[in-house]
């Protein structure tokens, strides 16, 4: 198992240990948490759409930026590090 180091401030940390029981990691509690409050229901596209309700359903780009995108999706730009044999 990997880990990882999560900083949070004082406030949630003292929430996080209310929450932990004996014997039970940060972890543990942490999935234990996430596990009760997911909906089953949950679909992600119902938060991105929120998230980008701000912009009317036109999306993040202009059309020059769209255009701009398309045109390095199609022809992207050469690495300049040298071909390594394979």
């Amino acid at each position: 198992m990997k880990l990882k180091t999560v900083s949070v401030d004082t406030e949630a940390f003292h929430m996080l240990r209310k929450e932990k029981r004996p014997r039970e990691s940060y972890g543990d509690v942490v999935r234990r948490v996430f596990t009760a409050h997911a909906d089953e229901n949950y679909d992600p596209s119902e938060h991105i759409d929120a998230l980008f309700a701000e912009f009317g359903g036109k999306g993040v780009l202009t059309p020059d930026g769209r255009k701009r995108l398309l045109a390095r999706q199609q022809n992207p730009a050469k690495s300049p590090r040298p071909v390594r044999a394979v």
